[in-house]
């Protein structure tokens, strides 16, 4: 009896407990579940801002600087509203996409040094200022081109990069439709970046891509280089930068046929070139081989018995400090291709920059260790070679893999810069080490391929 007794006892006070807790617990999860204070302009009204004084004083901390008397109102006289404040939280966030993306076209920019550098060192002494002076104008001529049309064609189409603002002028692409899907071919507003093309984030976006634009026109000066005329190089980036680059970038990345295959055709995501493996890369890779191919090798490259003989570049100090310049121009071309650094994902600009590291770092240790295993020794020119070849090879994929893939892709492309020419057995020079130059394009002897 007395342990029933004891039983009730214990049963009832847990009941209480329970009796007890339930409106504690119910409460909280009420205020939990409690919607959230909207709030308004009268709010902003209480918020108190650093005076005259203080600011006067000076902020070497700076604790008073950047605080709510910063932010542009509307009407100064009816004082700061809850519209003010939304609307600069939204500028804030295009103009930090702004300035980096034309940061990043800066750097891009600076990479016609590396290219100039690298061109010329590779080539002879008595050609060096031929060739300085083509890398010079590449700049000149393309931009030109691509002002007058090239941009129009690429982007005028593109409307709707929200990270820019929108791009709502760009709005009309010239487009075929076949099998009952549109099949984007060209833009058509921009040209001269005249009418209502002439906006802030149009300008924004033309600088950024006129400089990707330049890059692949250079591929094709370091392809001909020693044997072709001045006029004939002028033509030449001329019709790249107004048409031949402005066409596939349409295609790929403003809105054209390629970029639609995706949403068209249920193909995955469609072309995915996330900085320019194809569009940039392969577009001046593919044009340089036509142009090769019309002009042919350098004179004195080839016996009559179809032998070759090296051609040393005269300054290989030259060559790999143009290397440099093209690793450090790269964080500006694959990081930069986000259009963005604030929202949409865009912090992972971040992770881009390291993928474009390692690909560059394992891209170089595969093209030295090649040749150490081929030739018995390493090369300093080969180095160079493989650095660029892991950058190029990570430009497409560098939004999308880890950092363990920049590695592999790095290391693979380094590795295959060397085996795949295949005139191979006939890359050494006088003095016995390979030589960069006869691995270049320009030097392809196609009756051997």
């Amino acid at each position: 009896m007395r342990n029933e007794r004891r039983s009730l006892a214990v049963a009832l006070a847990v009941l209480g407990l329970v009796t007890i807790a339930a409106p504690a617990r119910a409460a909280d999860e009420a205020a939990a579940e409690a919607p959230a204070v909207a709030l308004t302009t009268a709010d902003l009204k209480g918020i108190s801002t650093p005076s005259a004084d203080d600011l006067v004083k000076g902020d070497p901390g700076g604790t008073l600087t950047g605080t709510a008397g910063d932010i542009v109102m509307a009407d100064p006289k009816a004082g700061l509203t809850l519209a003010d404040v939304v609307n600069q939280v939204g500028q804030n966030r295009i103009a930090i996409n702004f300035v980096w993306t034309l940061v990043a076209g800066f750097l891009v920019m600076f990479m016609q040094a590396g290219f100039a550098l690298v061109e010329t060192g590779l080539c002879r002494a008595k050609n060096a200022n031929h060739t300085m002076m083509m890398n010079f104008m590449v700049y000149g001529f393309g931009l030109f081109a691509y002002w007058v049309m090239g941009f129009a064609i690429q982007q005028g189409g593109s409307a709707g990069i929200s990270n820019l603002g929108g791009m709502n002028p760009l709005n009309n692409e010239f487009k075929l439709s076949l099998f009952g899907k549109d099949w984007g071919l060209f833009g058509t507003k921009g040209f001269f970046l005249s009418g209502n093309t002439y906006d802030v984030g149009v300008m924004v976006l033309f600088l950024f891509q006129m400089v990707f634009m330049d890059t692949a026109t250079t591929i094709v000066t370091g392809a001909a280089a020693e044997r072709w005329k001045f006029a004939a190089f002028a033509i030449s980036t001329f019709c790249l930068g107004a048409i031949t680059y402005p066409l596939f970038g349409n295609w790929a990345w403003g809105g054209g046929w390629l970029s639609q295959l995706g949403v068209n055709f249920k193909l995955g995501h469609g072309y995915c070139d996330f900085a320019g493996s194809g569009v940039v890369h392969s577009v001046g890779g593919l044009t340089a081989l036509a142009v090769a191919m019309i002009i042919g090798p350098r004179i004195g490259k080839y016996n009559r018995d179809g032998s070759p003989n090296a051609i040393p570049g005269h300054d290989i100090t030259m060559v790999l400090l143009g290397c440099f310049i093209l690793a450090f121009g790269w964080f500006g071309f694959n990081p930069g291709s986000t259009l963005g650094a604030s929202g949409n994902g865009n912090l992972r600009i971040g992770s881009i920059a390291v993928n474009t590291m390692l690909a560059g770092c394992t891209g170089s240790f595969g093209a030295i260790l090649y040749m150490w295993i081929r030739f018995g020794k390493p090369d300093a020119s080969m180095s160079g070679n493989g650095l660029l070849a892991g950058l190029v090879a990570i430009t497409a994929p560098s939004g999308f893999v880890n950092t363990v893939g920049s590695a592999i892709i790095g290391l693979s492309a380094g590795v295959l810069v060397g085996p795949p020419r295949l005139q191979e057995p006939f890359l050494r020079d006088s003095q016995g080490s390979p030589d960069l130059a006869d691995r270049q394009i320009e030097d392809t002897h196609f009756e051997h391929l």
